[in-house]
């Protein structure tokens, strides 16, 4: 009989499991070492492991920290859960999209029959191969780009013949910080995304770590073109938007989401705020949530002054700290930041996430309303980021930066 073992879901997985192999819209049995994040990840490239888990409440139970070996969990279907690929508006770019997607598919193959075929051989040549796969797949993902920005019959936007200075800054893992792989999951997308829909436009990315400097300063002067990334408030509901929320409505543009990150409140383990099914039950709680962050979610749902006491240390293991030494009741905060802190100071399993009360924000590139060429430099990003997503680019990009993380931290 199989053994009844309980796993920790949302820790790193401690061994490579099966779940690279898996795909939506089908089922996984549970293997030693797995963890519903990192499944989330594999199968649909985001940390949002709600996806699995809301479909799985009755094999799961009500605590997504414990799943069990042997248990079998449905995969729901990108359709289903409103992530299926936007479908190519026209015959032209829909034939583009098919001939793009066979091109790299030969040149990934043609790359995996060398480097097996150099593996008979010796160390070097498999050095040899692999960076001469890399290449190829590069030149046939530029020319698959090329085949679907030609069938867009729309009217390409037009940017001053000029270089463009983008912003960022770091100790934003995965996403942005000039040690990371590629400078950061999200400077690669932007960056890939510009390559492919204007492979001629000159650019550069500057890294300045003085995050408040950006919007304060270095923006509002029209310094720097676009600042990434930063999250979109709800612009739509200004009433329910606090002050610094709707001046970032008021002044800025943005770009489609490249990315999207869960936004969610931990507790100590017992406290009852890590199960609390309803907003109302933080009422007259202390919540910590780092300066800078926005607040419009918790604007949102009724968790400002008074109803609730705001701490605003300048480092989230600040609010951890704080949460273990009884000065806070809540962490509010990014989910892959909040298990990276908690695991670096040792707070594993007293720490604990809501599952119930997550939010998803969306992470956007900026450009000043002021800025004649902003529209048309979103436009750019908008029109290659819908390039990558189509070619399945974006999830080669983002599932291997993820998968980085979890691996190195």
């Amino acid at each position: 009989m199989r053994p009844n073992l309980i796993i920790s879901s949302l820790a790193l997985a401690a061994a490579a499991g099966a779940a690279s192999a898996q795909e939506a819209c089908s089922t996984y049995e549970i293997q030693r070492g797995d963890s519903l994040r990192e499944l989330t990840i594999e199968v649909y490239s985001t940390e949002d492991f709600r996806i699995i888990f809301d479909a799985n409440r009755d094999v799961i139970g009500n605590n997504p920290n414990i799943i069990r070996v042997g248990d079998v969990l449905t995969l729901p279907c990108l359709e289903d859960i409103g992530r299926a690929p936007a479908e190519p508006q026209t015959e032209a770019e829909a034939m583009a999209a098919e001939m793009a997607s066979e091109l790299v598919k030969a040149a990934e193959d043609r790359a995996a029959k060398a480097i097996a075929e150099a593996k008979k051989a010796s160390d070097d040549a498999v050095i040899a191969a692999r960076a001469e796969a890399k290449k190829e797949i590069e030149a046939a993902r530029s020319e698959a780009a090329a085949l679907i920005r030609n069938a867009d019959a729309a009217e390409q936007p037009e940017i001053r013949d000029r270089q463009l200075l983008l912003i960022t800054g770091g100790n934003y893992a995965p996403f942005t910080d000039e040690a990371l792989p590629h400078r950061g999951l999200y400077t690669n997308l932007v960056e890939t995304a510009m390559l492919r829909a204007a492979p001629e436009q000159a650019y550069k990315i500057q890294f300045v770590n003085d995050w408040s400097s950006h919007l304060d300063l270095l923006m509002p002067t029209l310094a720097f073109d676009a600042t990434f990334p930063w999250s979109r408030p709800v612009c739509e509901e200004p009433a329910a938007l606090s002050e610094k929320d709707r001046n970032r409505c008021e002044t800025y543009n943005f770009s489609n989401p490249f990315y999207e990150v869960v936004d969610t409140f931990f507790a100590r383990e017992g406290s009852g705020y890590e199960q609390t099914l309803t907003y109302a039950d933080f009422a007259g709680t202390t919540i910590c949530r780092p300066e800078g962050w926005s607040l419009s979610h918790m604007d949102s749902v009724g968790l400002y002054e008074p109803a609730i006491s705001l701490m605003r240390p300048v480092s989230p293991d600040d609010c951890f700290h704080a949460l273990m030494d009884g000065t806070t009741d809540i962490v509010a905060i990014e989910a892959h930041l909040a298990v990276e802190a908690i695991g670096r100071l040792g707070y594993e399993h007293r720490i604990i996430e809501n599952p119930n009360l997550a939010a998803i924000k969306s992470l956007n590139v900026m450009t000043h309303k002021d800025n004649p060429d902003g529209e048309a430099i979103l436009e750019t990003l908008n029109q290659g980021l819908a390039i990558m997503q189509q070619s399945g680019e974006w999830r080669d990009i983002v599932s291997t930066a993820l998968r980085h993380q979890m691996e190195n931290g």
